[in-house]
């Protein structure tokens, strides 16, 4: 079974001695079995990059409207608040003129 050429697999063949640094010496080359390389897995980093940005720009985007949203509210409040008010000085207003035009009478 020592056929020069022939590489039989490396279960069945013995070595025949030791190096220094501890690997076995075979009777004749042992070629090593071929290594798979993994497949690259792709990371875009750019289109994270990109999808991190408009998720950004959308919060900015929403909390602007929010904003506008308060402002506007409580503009109306202020607005409201100024006509409640003004419409309780003129009841008292006509009360009193009611009051005093009842008493001229």
């Amino acid at each position: 079974m020592n056929t020069p050429g022939v590489t039989p697999p490396r279960d069945h063949v013995q070595p025949i001695g030791m190096t220094a640094d501890g690997q076995p010496i075979y009777p004749w080359p042992i070629t090593p079995a071929p290594v798979i390389p993994a497949p690259l897995k792709a990371h875009p980093v750019g289109a994270y990059l990109a999808g991190g940005c408009l998720a950004l720009v959308a919060l900015v985007v929403v909390g602007f409207v929010l904003v506008a949203i308060l402002i506007g509210l409580s503009i109306a409040l202020v607005v409201l608040a100024i006509a409640v008010v003004s419409l309780v000085v003129l009841a008292i207003a006509v009360v009193s003129l009611v009051v005093c035009l009842q008493r001229a009478v």
